[in-house]
């Protein structure tokens, strides 16, 4: 059996230690929150709630942790919680939240729609 190339890594995902990091492009007050697709190297999310007192960013942790198979309480915004840039670290094992969150988020964007 011939093995399989590992496929490549997108540039808005970064694995580290005990985890990954996700460079995202948060756009709130969507009518769902769902993956976008990519934009200038960041993963562009549409965030359902309004960024007020942080409920943006609650909702997009929650959505990344659960697309990656990990627990909301897992994930945090590591850097632009008062922007629309932002990194979120997702703990666990960086290679299966890695796989996870690349096949639902192409399943995500595969959908279409807003």
């Amino acid at each position: 059996m011939i093995p399989r190339p590992a496929p490549a890594t997108p540039p808005w995902l970064s694995p580290r230690e005990g985890g990954i990091v996700v460079a995202v492009k948060a756009v709130p007050r969507a009518r769902r929150t769902r993956a976008a697709g990519e934009q200038a190297g960041l993963l562009r999310v549409q965030v359902a709630a309004p960024p007020h007192e942080g409920q943006a960013n609650a909702a997009l942790c929650a959505y990344l942790a659960t697309a990656a198979g990990a627990r909301p309480s897992q994930a945090r915004v590591r850097r632009g919680s008062g922007g629309a840039r932002k990194l979120v670290e997702i703990d666990g094992d960086p290679r299966a939240l890695a796989a996870r969150l690349v096949r639902s988020v192409a399943a995500s964007v595969g959908e279409g729609g807003p």
